[in-house]
């Protein structure tokens, strides 16, 4: 099972990084999906600045399990 990790032990709050590596998929593949609004919320903070939710990616990639 893959687990995220945050950007501090208080933050729900994941980079890029951390979001592509959580989910398994290239970095490059995650900013496509987010330039085709597809892929898990994300939060654009400044000047290309980009955070994911832990919570928001996590129901992501369960929303998209197969059984």
């Amino acid at each position: 099972m893959i687990t995220a990790t945050c950007t501090s032990p208080a933050s729900p709050l994941m980079t890029p990084d951390q979001t592509s590596d959580a989910l398994g998929i290239s970095l490059e593949e995650l900013s496509t999906m987010r330039h085709g609004n597809a892929g898990p919320k994300y939060h654009g903070i400044g000047w290309g600045l980009v955070r994911y939710n832990t919570a928001d990616v996590m129901r992501w990639r369960a929303s998209r399990a197969v059984a």
